[in-house]
């Protein structure tokens, strides 16, 4: 576990490749990283269950590096070509850019369904078998979003325009996840979402806690980021500025949701 509560124990951040921009990678791997580190048997452990792909062969290249086998530029740049190898147009070298978005995706993409809808009529009881959908671990916004992640979490549904057969109301299809997300991923392209600090929602009974432990901001076709660690300080990585290592920007407690 990575304990940092000064700027004597800085957390590990990846240097911007300026010949072929890779400011998407070092936010993401940044984070993804710390959470790695945390407890790496566990995390690596909900890895392997989200994809025997990307993020098992990431597990494998953090525990290298942080058996000192390899530098942290050495991960980044191994699963950078092999995405690269996989969709050259989608994660090009250069300084075209890649998506954040489009890397999230693909490497928090699952192996198999992890949700499921449920036709139901918003009048009378009647309801439609359950069927698995398409729904991932990355959130798109929509127009009709809600306004804060957690009301955006606990409103997931498809527009639909079936009739009901026994009332002929209107129907819904709410979304909901098979077994609880060790990761969730929100994209947010406004300002007008509230990014809420926990997220808590009920699954199978149980009630379940999910933190938030990373933020990705884009600006000036630059990607930049901030990293939650679990004692609660926040901090700051820039691979242009900050290079190496991430700069402690503050307790987490005393940032307000419209400052994240």
């Amino acid at each position: 576990m990575i304990i940092a509560s000064d700027n004597s124990s800085l957390l590990s951040g990846l240097i911007w490749d300026g010949n072929d921009y890779s400011c998407a990678y070092d936010a993401l791997l940044t984070i993804l990283y710390e959470i790695w580190s945390t407890d790496t048997k566990a995390w690596t452990r909900q890895f392997k269950k989200i994809n025997q792909h990307h993020l098992k062969s990431l597990s494998a290249y953090f525990k290298k590096y942080m058996n000192g086998q390899a530098s942290f530029k050495n991960v980044r740049d191994t699963i950078r070509h092999e995405l690269h190898s996989q969709s050259p147009d989608q994660f090009p070298y250069g300084t075209r850019g890649t998506s954040v978005s489009a890397l999230v995706s693909t490497i928090l993409a699952p192996h198999d369904y992890v949700a499921f809808s449920s036709p139901e009529c918003t009048n009378c009881e009647y309801s439609e078998l359950s069927i698995d959908d398409r729904l991932e671990f990355v959130l798109y916004e929509k127009e009709d979003t809600p306004k804060s992640t957690c009301n955006w979490l606990g409103s997931l549904e498809h527009e639909t325009h079936k009739k009901c057969p026994q009332c002929f109301s209107a129907m819904m299809q709410p979304v909901s996840f098979k077994t609880a997300p060790s990761v969730l991923v929100f994209e947010i392209n406004t300002r007008n979402i509230k990014v809420s600090k926990t997220l808590k929602f009920e699954q199978e009974g149980k009630m379940v806690v999910l933190d938030v432990r990373g933020l990705i901001y884009y600006g000036d076709f630059h990607f930049t980021s901030r990293i939650i660690g679990t004692d609660g300080i926040v901090w700051y990585h820039d691979g242009m500025t900050t290079g190496s290592n991430c700069e402690n920007d503050g307790d987490f407690d005393k940032f307000s949701s419209h400052q994240l």
